[in-house]
């Protein structure tokens, strides 16, 4: 009945003009299996958190176009294991002074059985130098899904500070709340990480510069996030602005993480390891950590990047999240990263292989809903290469044994992906195909690569003809997130209206 209603609303809507029929999301590229948008724009992760044993995500959105973040508003969805996921209604709208130049990045604290938003407003001043203005805002929601601003918003004015200072990630230790903001300063020459205390969440106190650039490290840190892993403290942040080595920071803007030791007292961070890479492919920007109830410390990051004019556009949605991955951290100081448990549940029918006419030794599995697991062990002390694709749209993933290399080449323009990782005896590759993403797990997972690719048909897997493989096992996965379009855009405008 309620379904029947709401159809027969959006109707008399659209008749009279007051909302119009946007374009449809075609399934094509749509993600089966991860969380992206039921219609237009995705970026960064936002307000990663567990509320009433579910997990939440919030992120970018700009739901009037899938061509441009523009006034971005707070999307939202929830799951109970982080595979299978449901859209919710627009969580937060650019509707205030301080925001209303777009809701950027944020984070969530739960407690008392409430939410408490953390976001930056963003304030656009034409004809003004500088041309935009950062204010750290605050909201609160009691059931997920309704949110109501703080009335005294902004909570840290930052007047010497904008308009870079902005993706507000808070915590608490002990009685005391804790801010990690992202900031560039010198001119906007020089990225670094601020942190804030405060004993009521609403008046906030500075208390120390926690990293900074050194000149190499880019002009600005997005995206901050700081937490205690295995002994160690993790600053997580997306720096702009790091320029090529070899064949390092190969992206516009990167993602990765310093180690060190904190005090807590003294509010000091002291670096014990250099910037390292969190990922070594095309698309990882942004991410987001939360400590679920389990104890497991989980990132999920935007799996795009700024400046890329990918054909998912023309289909009605743009972005899409990583898998969330399980984060631990390995005695020589490198984050282990690994798809959470729950993505086994979604598999489907495991593949056999078909003859290749054209290769009679190789093995071709066909994943007809391009969305699928591979994985595959092979002797670590001989090369190895894998294709992944459609027709002219083809991936491959390569170990050079010789070199300890990884390669991951997906044609095209700047197409190549690569560092250096060496098996201890077995390699293992895990990979990760869904429409128009692949993500490969290396060993435990101590090498990651995350890519877009856009076949157009069925997607074929299978080795080189000279590589040899001691396993080989391909398995569909199931959609586990419902494909976006002309319903779920209007059921969530008359969310908001209603």
């Amino acid at each position: 009945m309620a379904d029947t209603f709401l159809k027969l609303t959006v109707t008399l809507l659209l008749s009279f003009g007051i909302i119009t029929e946007g374009q449809d999301v075609k399934d094509r590229y749509y993600p089966r299996y991860h969380l992206a948008p039921p219609y237009g724009w995705m970026n960064d992760p936002n307000g990663f958190s567990v509320f009433n044993n579910e997990y939440h995500l919030f992120y970018q959105h700009n739901p009037n176009s899938s061509f441009t973040s523009t006034v971005v508003h707070w999307g939202h969805a929830k799951s109970p294991d982080l595979v299978h996921w449901e859209h919710l209604p627009i969580a937060l709208y650019p509707d205030q002074w301080y925001d209303a130049g777009g809701v950027f990045s944020g984070s969530t604290l739960v407690e008392n059985d409430t939410m408490h938003v953390f976001y930056t407003g963003n304030i656009n001043l034409e004809g003004q130098t500088p041309s935009t203005a950062n204010k750290q805002a605050y909201a609160t929601s009691t059931d997920g899904v309704t949110f109501t601003k703080y009335a005294g918003n902004p909570i840290i004015p930052a007047e010497d500070r904008q308009p870079n200072i902005r993706d507000p990630k808070v915590w608490k230790h002990g009685d005391t709340y804790y801010m990690v903001l992202g900031n560039s300063y010198n001119n906007d020459t020089l990225g670094r990480v601020l942190l804030y205390s405060s004993t009521d969440k609403i008046s906030w106190k500075e208390e120390s510069i926690l990293d900074q650039s050194n000149g190499t490290m880019g002009y600005m840190w997005e995206c901050p996030d700081f937490f205690e892993l295995g002994g160690k403290f993790v600053l997580l942040f997306s720096p702009q602005g790091v320029a090529a080595e070899g064949d390092k920071y190969q992206n516009l803007y990167q993602t990765g993480y310093i180690l060190g030791d904190f005090d807590y007292s003294t509010h000091k961070f002291t670096p014990t390891s250099e910037f390292k890479e969190l990922d070594h492919g095309h698309d990882v920007y942004a991410t987001q950590t939360v400590l679920d109830n389990d104890g497991r410390r989980i990132v999920v990051a935007w799996m795009d990047m700024w400046e890329r004019n990918y054909p998912e556009s023309n289909d009605g949605f743009t972005g899409l999240m990583t898998l969330p991955r399980e984060l631990t951290l390995s005695s020589d100081g490198i984050l282990i990263q690994k798809p959470v448990e729950g993505i086994s549940r979604a598999k489907g029918r495991t593949l056999f292989p078909f003859k290749s006419y054209r290769h009679r030794q190789s093995r071709m599995y066909i994943l007809r809903n391009k969305a699928g697991e591979i994985n595959v062990h092979a002797d670590g002390s001989e090369d190895l290469k894998l294709y992944i694709g459609s027709g002219p749209v083809q991936v491959s993933i390569s170990y050079d044994a010789d070199k300890g290399q990884v390669t991951l080449d997906r044609g095209g323009t700047d197409g190549i992906r690569r560092t250096e990782w060496k098996p201890d005896g077995q390699l293992k590759w895990r990979i990760f195909v869904d429409a128009s993403s692949i993500e490969l797990f290396c060993g435990e997972g101590e090498v990651t690569f995350t890519s877009r690719f856009f076949p157009e048909g069925p997607v074929e897997v299978r080795l080189a003809q000279q590589s040899r493989a001691e396993h080989v096992s391909v398995h569909e996965i199931q959609r586990t997130v419902p494909h976006g379009g002309y319903y779920n855009k209007h059921w969530c405008f008359l969310c908001h209206i209603g």
